[in-house]
């Protein structure tokens, strides 16, 4: 299944006209319970040698906003893009406004280079899924982590790092 087909399946079945609020309230109870388990310890290894080297991080993720907001906020990253949910008047979702797939991600990655002036060499992208090759083409350095099958074979033909 595609992930426009799996956003739209979802979202159709379990979001829409459903209460933004209400389900914000589920996520952090979430989070709380399940963010450590979530946490791949060797890519937050990498994150934290990053902030530690002062690159400017940022997250994009196919996953709607309301789980990737408080997920940046926890690795305090300001820099992110996500899917997105309109909501209506009530704050209910009322439809699917952004679905960020690997094209969109290689669309704010290519603008993020061009206002912070970045060179291909200093720019690294980490990445599990196949999704994000055209993500891939625009770094300099590539790490796959935990990649998929197919991302784990162009890795590994290519020598990128994989964690």
């Amino acid at each position: 299944m595609s992930l426009r087909s799996l956003h739209k399946r979802f979202f159709y079945k379990f979001l829409k006209n459903k209460s933004y609020e209400e389900l914000a309230n589920h996520v952090d109870v979430f989070l709380d319970k399940y963010l450590d388990k979530i946490f791949y310890l060797p890519a937050i290894k990498k994150l934290h040698e990053a902030v530690l080297d002062n690159h400017y991080i940022a997250l994009f993720s196919s996953s709607p906003f309301f789980l990737v907001k408080p997920i940046a906020d926890v690795l305090k990253i300001k820099e992110y893009r996500s899917t997105l949910y309109d909501l209506n008047d009530e704050k209910k979702f009322s439809k699917i406004s952004v679905i960020v797939d690997g094209r969109q991600k290689a669309e704010y990655a290519k603008d993020l280079i061009e206002k912070l002036n970045v060179k291909k060499e200093n720019f690294f992208v980490y990445s599990d899924s196949i999704e994000d090759f055209e993500l891939f083409k625009m770094a300099g350095i590539k790490v796959a982590v935990k990649p998929c099958r197919k991302l784990y074979k162009i890795a590994k033909k290519n020598s990128w790092e994989i964690i």
